[in-house]
């Protein structure tokens, strides 16, 4: 299998050894709001608004040292004018594109809600101590079922480690053994190469409804 992945469109500085929770911070443009949530969930300090302009989100990543991600080319090259860290996202699928940040940026996938992130408001989750003060808060099977909750102190949110995480770690999974495809391409190559699509969209294609 091969696969588009522009060199030309790299992130421009050296891929760091790891991008952790710790040395990175996240700014999406309105085109990314699943990625954003994704990375939110991973832990991952991320700002996305659907009302975000394009002057707004070159201010912020330069003024709070995030990197950008973005799928307008236009917007990444006046990043990398004004020397932003800014990565453009070529790929369609959520597999995809967290293989594509592994790979150019070192991101570190790990699925652990202790360290995830409220996916609707980005504010650090806090674990509940005693699952009672939630007990109105959650359903009734969920309630019963599970004695682990996570709040937001934001947006006061309640979250637990339900069945969905089992697919949420499958895509990690999954993530990872493209990052390892995206990787072996690059040192193989060094340009372009062409071919499957995962998601059946060309790279240049963005998703419907995340204009």
């Amino acid at each position: 299998m091969s696969f588009v992945l522009n060199r030309s469109l790299d992130v421009g500085l050296a891929v760091m050894a790891e991008c952790s929770r710790e040395k990175c911070r996240f700014v999406a443009d309105t085109m990314l709001g699943e990625l954003a949530r994704w990375l939110r969930i991973l832990g991952y300090d991320t700002l996305y608004s659907r009302v975000y302009s394009d002057n707004q989100l070159l201010n912020i990543a330069s003024r709070t040292g995030r990197i950008l991600l973005t799928r307008d080319k236009g917007l990444y090259y006046r990043a990398r004018k004004k020397g932003v860290r800014t990565v453009y996202i070529e790929f369609d699928s959520i597999e995809w594109r967290l293989a594509e940040l592994r790979a150019k940026l070192g991101l570190k996938l790990e699925a652990d809600p202790s360290k995830s992130r409220c996916p609707e408001c980005n504010a650090p989750l806090v674990k509940v101590e005693d699952k009672w003060k939630v007990k109105d808060r959650v359903p009734p099977g969920a309630w019963e079922a599970y004695d682990v909750f996570y709040l937001c102190p934001r947006c006061g949110r309640v979250y637990w480690e339900g069945g969905h995480w089992r697919n949420i770690r499958r895509i990690v999974e999954e993530s990872e053994r493209l990052a390892g495809e995206i990787a072996v391409a690059r040192g193989k190559t060094g340009r372009p190469g062409r071919g499957d699509r995962r998601g059946g969209r060309a790279p240049s294609q963005a998703r419907e409804g995340e204009r």
